[in-house]
C-alpha cells in the first residue's frame, strides 16, 4: 500500500535518485553543471596532494553559479582508496611524456620510512625528497597534464549525462524535491 498526498505518490529517495536530483538541479544550466563536474575532476587529478579541498572551497567562493556538491563529489574521486592508482597512473603518464617508457625505478624508495616524521623536520623532508626524486618529476608532470585534460573530458561527459537525464525526467516532476517543483508552496 503506497501513501499519496496532494502531489501524488512519493518515491523512495535512494542514493541514485538523490544523485540524479543533484544533476537535474533546475536552477543551473546543463553547462554550469557540466563545468562544475569538469572543474572537480580536474582538481581530482591535481598532483599537489592536500590542496584539493582548499581549491574547491576557493572556487566555490569565487564563482557562485557552480554546482558545489557536484564539484566536491568529482574532486573527492581522489580519496584514500583511489589515491594510489591515480598517483601511479600520473607517474607512468609523466614517464611516458618524458620519453622514459614504463621504466620507473622504485628500488631506492622505502615506503615504510615515509611517515609524519618525514614532514616534521627539515632533515626528514630532505631525506624523503632524495628518496622520491626519481619519481617526483614524472608524477608532477603526468598529474599536471592529466589535470588539464580532465577538465574538457569531465565537462563533455557531464554535459551529455546532464542533458540526457533532463530529457528523461522532463515528464516526471514527482521525482523532484518539493522545493524544486513549480507547484511547491511559496513562503
Amino acid at each position: 500500500m503506497t501513501e499519496s498526498n496532494a502531489t501524488g505518490p512519493q518515491p523512495t529517495q535512494g542514493f541514485w535518485t538523490r544523485l540524479k536530483l543533484h544533476v537535474l538541479h533546475p536552477e543551473l544550466t546543463p553547462q554550469q553543471v557540466a563545468l562544475s563536474f569538469g572543474i572537480g575532476l580536474s582538481i581530482c587529478w591535481n598532483p599537489l596532494l592536500g590542496t584539493h579541498t582548499g581549491m574547491v572551497l576557493g572556487l566555490c567562493l569565487l564563482f557562485r553559479r557552480l554546482h558545489r556538491p557536484l564539484m566536491f563529489i568529482a574532486a573527492f574521486l581522489n580519496n584514500p582508496w583511489t589515491m594510489v592508482p591515480i598517483a601511479t597512473l600520473s607517474t607512468y603518464f609523466g614517464n611516458l611524456l618524458l620519453g622514459r617508457g614504463f621504466n620507473i625505478d622504485l628500488a631506492g624508495v622505502y615506503w615504510r620510512d615515509i611517515g609524519w616524521r618525514s614532514f616534521a623536520s627539515r632533515e626528514g623532508f630532505e631525506v624523503m625528497y632524495r628518496m622520491l626524486k626519481p619519481i617526483l618529476l614524472p608524477y608532477l608532470l603526468g598529474g599536471g597534464v592529466l589535470c588539464i585534460l580532465a577538465l574538457p573530458v569531465g565537462y563533455l561527459l557531464a554535459l551529455a549525462l546532464t542533458r540526457r537525464l533532463r530529457r528523461m525526467h522532463l515528464h516526471m516532476p514527482h521525482l523532484l524535491l518539493p522545493h524544486f517543483r513549480n507547484d511547491a508552496p511559496k513562503d
